[in-house]
This record gives structure tokens, C-alpha cells and sequence, in this order.
């Protein structure tokens, strides 16, 4: 195999892709994909830790362009709905990542992906602000929110729901919805 010459972003890609394999991630693993010697990734990353964090940041990373893309143009209720729908789709479609994403613990060692995370906090929170006007009811919807999109990931990811009465799409909409409805009723009588 021919020498390449390695970057941080290609064994970031390289793991990106032995994640989505199913395929357990180790330097060995990656070095074999990129076909060279494990000890030449330690000029990149210190150690495995540090490299799972810079996976996890370029994985959110990704998600926030893509959904800056798809929520540009809505607006209100509509634009929260159409970004945990795109969320939940996305991580749905590449779910050995998205396990990977959210079983890496919290870690504010790691500037880049406390950056990462801060921004689609943030993305969430400027679309929430724009409908709730009570700091209550903003917290509120937030956590919902994300309850909903990790809860919908683990559970459709792994086969949880397997009774088609309704579908998951279906139920997630309705059940975002209904949520949305309630804490927008709820902050109106607050204002």
C-alpha cells in the first residue's frame, strides 16, 4: 500500500468510518485502515481519548452546518420542529456514530468539543428564544427537546419500537408537537 501522508482530519475520518462500521475503534484499527503503523498516529493525537473527543467534535461539528442549511428560512415553532426532526434524522441515519457521540462523557478538557456542543446549544436556544418569552418555560422546552431527539435515538436506533400502530416518525412529530403546544400555552399565561 502506498505511504500517505497522514493529517489529524483524515484519522479523524478514518475513525469517523470504522465507527459507522460497527467496528471497535483503536489506533491499531485506524493505522490498518490508513495503512500504516499505529505509532504514527501519536504525532496527532496523544492517545485514544483525545482522538474519540475530536471525533465527537467534528460529528457535531457537521450536524450544525447541516442544520443551519436545513432550518434557514423557518421561523417560530416550525423552525424548532424542523431542527429536532433533521437532528433526530441525521443521527438516526448514522447511528453507530451518534452512539458513539453520546456515550463520550462530558469533558471541558477538550476545548473544541465544549465549542462544538456550546454551538448547537446555542443554535437551540436562539430558536427557543425567539417563541418563549419565561426563562422557565425556554429551560422547559429545551430539555424537552433533547429528551425527545436522544430518547427517539436510542429507541428507534436500537429496535425499541417495534409496534407500528404508529410509526416513530409519526410519534415523534406528535409528541414534539404536543410538547411545543403545551410549554407555548403554559408561557403565554406567564408573559
Amino acid at each position: 500500500m502506498p505511504h500517505q501522508i497522514l493529517t489529524a482530519e483524515k484519522i479523524v475520518q478514518a475513525g469517523v468510518n470504522i465507527i459507522e462500521a460497527d467496528k471497535v475503534l483503536t489506533f491499531s484499527t485506524i493505522a490498518h485502515n490508513l495503512g500504516t503503523h499505529s505509532q504514527a498516529l501519536y504525532a496527532y493525537f496523544d492517545n485514544q481519548k483525545q482522538l474519540s473527543y475530536a471525533i465527537v467534535g467534528w460529528a457535531i461539528t457537521q450536524v450544525i452546518e447541516s442544520l443551519k442549511t436545513k432550518v434557514f428560512g423557518h421561523s417560530g415553532k416550525q423552525a424548532i420542529i424542523v431542527f429536532a426532526t433533521e437532528l433526530r434524522s441525521m443521527a438516526l441515519k448514522h447511528i453507530q456514530l451518534s452512539r458513539f457521540v453520546l456515550t463520550m462523557q462530558r469533558d471541558d478538557q477538550n476545548p473544541e468539543v465544549q465549542t462544538a456542543f456550546e454551538n448547537l446549544r446555542d443554535l437551540l436556544h436562539r430558536l427557543i428564544n425567539s417563541i418563549f418569552y419565561d426563562s422557565d418555560s425556554r429551560v422547559l422546552a429545551s430539555r424537552c427537546i433533547r429528551d425527545l431527539i436522544v430518547g427517539d435515538i436510542l429507541n428507534v436506533g436500537s429496535g425499541w419500537f417495534s409496534d407500528q400502530t404508529i410509526s416513530p416518525d409519526d410519534s415523534f412529530q406528535e409528541s414534539l408537537n404536543l410538547c411545543l403546544t403545551i410549554i407555548i400555552q403554559n408561557d403565554n399565561k406567564n408573559k
